[in-house]
């Protein structure tokens, strides 16, 4: 008899990294990796949610559906090598086709306050990434912001 497959939560909120220093606008930032490999730390997730949690100094022009950052999820196919990235100051650039998504301002932030960001569901494929964040918000990005992900697995019953 044919069963059920249903998603399931596979992994409790995990923190991927963080920004580390302040992050200009346009400057784009290794926040840290993640592992979808089946010995890796999200081993089998087929999707994840990711959050961002972000603070700044000055909030001018950050108004309600502000693209504040992008995500992008380069993958590492063979465990040590990665595409090229630019992360040069104020012009970074990272291909478009490995942008997994973007955090959008539902309203206005207030200064030196956090405030949290959704993604939509990223598809995850078996590799390792990995992770950047690109500023798109138009101001100088506190600090710290800290990227966290939530994956799914597939459970069959």
């Amino acid at each position: 008899m044919a069963g059920n497959i249903l998603s399931k939560e596979a992994a409790s909120l995990a923190t991927i990294g963080t920004t580390g220093a302040a992050l200009a606008t346009g400057s784009a930032v290794l926040v840290g990796q993640l592992d979808a490999r089946a010995g890796g730390a999200l081993a089998d997730l087929f999707i994840a949610l990711f959050s961002l949690t972000a603070q700044w100094a000055t909030i001018t022009g950050i108004a309600a559906g502000t693209t504040i950052a992008d995500l992008y999820l380069v993958p590492v196919i063979d465990g040590a090598s990665s595409p090229d990235v630019d992360l040069t100051a104020g012009a970074s650039y990272i291909p478009y086709t490995m942008r997994a998504g973007s955090f959008v301002a539902a309203k206005a932030p207030t200064a030196i306050t956090n405030a949290l960001f959704s993604s939509l569901p990223v598809d995850l494929f078996p590799t390792l990434y990995n992770v950047y964040i690109l500023n798109r918000s138009g101001q100088t990005m506190s600090t710290g912001a800290v990227l966290k992900a939530m994956g799914a697995a597939a459970q069959y019953t």
